[in-house]
């Protein structure tokens, strides 16, 4: 029984460790775009575009400091670049 218990708990261990992990690596277009521009987290605000409407998760528009982005992140989100937006940009 105690055998079970002790095997149990390991699994559970096992379990919370990789829902930790694979949180860890989700990176939410907030923090791709303060990490590539002079903005916080708290200061980014994605607003609604083209790319939301069509449900595009790799491009986005985002304000901070009273500046448009429109922005760009790899498939896995890893990286992003952003650029103010330009008036022939979707973001305007």
């Amino acid at each position: 029984m105690a055998r079970a218990a002790t095997a149990s708990r390991a699994h559970l261990a096992c379990v919370i460790l990789m829902v930790a992990l694979s949180a860890a690596g989700c990176t939410g277009p907030q923090r791709l775009t303060s990490k590539v521009t002079p903005c916080s987290t708290k200061e980014v605000q994605i607003v609604p575009s083209e790319f939301s409407r069509n449900g595009t998760t790799t491009a986005w528009c985002a304000e901070c400091k009273g500046q448009l982005y429109q922005c760009v992140a790899t498939a896995d989100r890893s990286r992003a670049q952003c650029h103010l937006a330009r008036a022939d940009d979707i973001c305007k």
